[in-house]
């Protein structure tokens, strides 16, 4: 190129530069929209999984609650029965407020004689939260001598 050249700068007319000034915004806001919608999705997987854990804690909590309660039920017909050999049994309610809040426990304690065997069976059923859908039920069996 010569010296002397004149370097001249090609200008685009106004409605071109707006075309591509408009094309560009729009395909800036095509990628905002798509990075919030990979957030949005993140943050979901993120709820889900925090919610699915606080459900399982939950069961966890009551089973753990429903065998302190059977644990004191075995420990309650081993007492009575030390006490009374006519004890039966019973149905023994526990208020909300002496658990853990959530609801009511319920332990049934029932004692039979073995024949005559001076064996007793006792079994014990326990429920927690009481009358629930989600209520866990254990039961054991369990055998005194006299």
């Amino acid at each position: 190129m010569p010296a002397n050249a004149v370097h001249q700068r090609v200008v685009m007319p106004f409605h071109t530069r707006r075309k591509n000034s408009a094309r560009r915004r729009g395909a800036m806001l095509v990628v905002a929209l798509a990075c919030m919608a990979i957030v949005m999705a993140l943050v979901g997987v993120m709820l889900q999984g925090a919610l699915r854990a606080r459900r399982q804690l939950h069961v966890e909590r009551d089973l753990r609650q429903t065998e302190l309660l059977l644990d004191a039920g075995l420990d309650r017909a081993a007492f009575q029965l030390s006490q009374s050999s006519s004890y039966e049994g019973e149905t023994w309610t526990i208020p909300a407020d002496q658990l853990l809040g959530s609801g009511e426990g319920e332990v049934v304690i029932a004692v039979t004689r073995r024949g005559d065997a001076d064996v007793w069976r006792v079994r014990v059923a326990a429920e927690y939260p009481v009358g629930t859908p989600s209520s866990v039920r254990r039961t054991r069996t369990f055998s005194v001598d006299d």
